[in-house]
C-alpha cells in the first residue's frame, strides 16, 4: 500500500475530462495532482516541477509521448510514466497504484 505522498502530473487535451481526472487524483489523501492541458504546458511543468508520475490521458499522441519521455529522461529520470486509457475512477486508481508499487522510491 502506498502511504507516502505522490505528486502526479496529468497531461491531456480535453479540459472537461481532465478536470475529472484532476479531481479524482486529488481525492486521494496522499496524492497531489497537477494538470497540463497542452504539450507546451506539459513541457513547462516538467521543466519546473518535481513529479513522481506523469499520467498521459486523452489526446496525448504517441509523438507527444516520445517528446515527453525525452524530457523526463533529462529532468525527471526517477518519475514513472503511466498511460491512462479511460474507464473510470477504479481503473485510474489501479493504473497509478500498480505503476507506483512496481519499484521502491529512492
Amino acid at each position: 500500500m502506498l502511504s507516502q505522498p505522490i505528486s502526479i502530473l496529468a497531461i491531456g487535451y480535453h479540459q472537461p475530462i481532465m478536470e475529472v481526472v484532476h479531481r479524482l487524483i486529488n481525492s486521494h489523501g496522499n496524492w497531489q495532482g497537477d494538470l497540463a492541458l497542452s504539450l507546451d504546458a506539459a513541457r513547462t511543468k516538467l521543466a519546473k516541477g518535481v513529479y513522481d508520475a506523469v499520467l498521459l490521458c486523452v489526446g496525448v499522441s504517441s509523438e507527444d509521448e516520445a517528446i515527453l519521455t525525452q524530457i523526463m529522461k533529462t529532468s525527471l529520470p526517477e518519475a514513472r510514466m503511466i498511460r491512462h486509457f479511460g474507464g473510470g475512477s477504479g481503473l485510474l486508481e489501479s493504473e497509478i497504484r500498480k505503476t507506483m508499487e512496481q519499484q521502491p522510491f529512492k
